[in-house]
């Protein structure tokens, strides 16, 4: 015997007692069969047990076929409805079908073999139905517990990233700590000016400011990236600077950039094989004597500007950095002596303003357009020239990302 459980249930409803039991005698071994001999016992049945499949006369007095049908929609959507009718009931099922509101409709006398196909299709649909209609439930429990986690993730994403901020912005006071102070620069320049960006919080751009005597040094410096990792190259030259400085009197300007350059590649380990990192720094380095109206000059592949009569001069340093190069390590900087005359104008930079993308066609500042700048506001005084600077850079910036930090020391004799 078949278990009756297991049985897919039916419900087949009819006014006409001797086809309810014909329909239950030929499918009562292979379905659940559930008769009715009225739409209002239909509905009664419906509500006391789960009904896959509704086959349903159409001519039944009280309610038709196609309204019964039609009335258990809102409570029982996924329940299949069938309709049996007889010719003249054609136009009136069709509309139904047209309607959404039946599955299929049978003529009658049904064909037993016929019924049985259209039953097993019927209930194919219903399992179908039901499997799309699991998969959804399990998709969205799947995306809420995926929403879940995306917001648990990205709270705990926010939180290192507020930790990451607060340690790069403590580093990033670290960093202007080791700076020379306003004061120490009053005292050794008098006329300065310092347009300094960086990129990130922290910045591989510096400056640096030492006195041997009756002279004044002055750097800028562009160390091997940006944000962090730039950051640890500052902090390595100012600390390498203010060594050699301190351990030696007299130095010139080439001889500082020659102990520099040992001192980095001693530091980060550089020997020079094929693979190995050429972190190091672009530099130019100023030793002026005030007093004398002198000034000598070395670079790193870093120029020095100098205005005078409305006329830029271009002094271009050597093309190595500091750092492990193609050339070889006692190749020396050169050294380059300048008179100065009272108001003359210099100018150390990186390359992150001349670099900067903007402009229609998002191309680089570049150097001619750089010179140009300093020379139409040179006679500025230097606040207002730095003003000048910012907002120029800003307007050719304009909406694109700043790309390197950027760093312009202007000094007036």
């Amino acid at each position: 015997m078949t278990d009756q459980r297991s049985l897919a249930p039916i419900l087949y409803v009819d006014d006409e007692i001797d086809n309810l039991t014909v329909f239950n005698s030929a499918f009562r071994r292979h379905f659940k069969i559930h008769v009715a001999s009225s739409a209002r016992e239909g509905l009664e049945i419906m509500k006391q047990n789960e009904i896959q499949l509704v086959i349903s006369d159409q001519r039944m007095p009280e309610m038709t076929g196609t309204e019964f049908l039609e009335r258990i929609i809102p409570e029982y959507p996924d329940c299949i409805r069938v309709i049996l009718t007889g010719f003249s009931d054609i136009n009136a099922v069709i509309e139904a079908i047209n309607n959404g509101r039946v599955y299929r409709y049978i003529t009658k006398p049904w064909d037993k073999e016929e019924m049985k196909i259209m039953i097993d299709n019927a209930l194919e649909t219903y399992n179908l139905k039901q499997q799309n209609k699991k998969l959804i439930e399990d998709l969205l429990d799947a995306n809420k517990t995926l929403e879940q986690k995306v917001i648990d993730r990205t709270i705990k994403i926010e939180q290192q990233n507020r930790e990451i901020r607060t340690s790069i912005q403590y580093a990033g006071r670290i960093q202007n700590a080791l700076m020379p102070p306003q004061e120490y620069l009053d005292n050794l320049l008098h006329s300065y000016f310092i347009f300094n960006r960086p990129c990130e919080i922290v910045s591989g751009d510096f400056f640096w400011l030492g006195s041997m005597g009756a002279e004044v040094l002055v750097a800028v410096a562009d160390g091997t990236g940006h944000g962090v990792p730039g950051a640890f190259m500052s902090i390595l030259g100012i600390a390498s600077l203010n060594e050699i400085i301190s351990k030696s009197t007299g130095l010139s300007a080439n001889e500082i950039l020659n102990q520099l350059r040992k001192l980095v590649i001693k530091a980060l380990h550089q020997t020079g094989t094929m693979y190995e990192s050429k972190d190091g720094m672009d530099i130019a380095i100023c030793i002026i004597d005030f007093d004398k109206g002198k000034l000598q000059f070395s670079g790193a592949s870093r120029p020095l500007y100098l205005i005078r009569d409305n006329e830029l001069i271009d002094f271009q340093g050597d093309k190595m950095p500091i750092g492990i190069s193609h050339y070889e390590e006692e190749l020396s900087f050169t050294c380059t002596e300048i008179p100065i005359m009272k108001n003359d104008l210099l100018y150390l930079f990186t390359d992150g303003f001349i670099d900067q993308t903007g402009g229609v066609n998002k191309k680089t500042f570049k150097s001619h357009n750089f010179k140009k700048l300093l020379l139409d506001n040179h006679t500025l005084p230097l606040p207002e020239q730095r003003t000048r600077l910012e907002n120029a850079f800003e307007e050719w910036k304009d909406k694109n990302d700043q790309i390197d930090d950027i760093l312009v020391f202007g000094i007036k004799i």
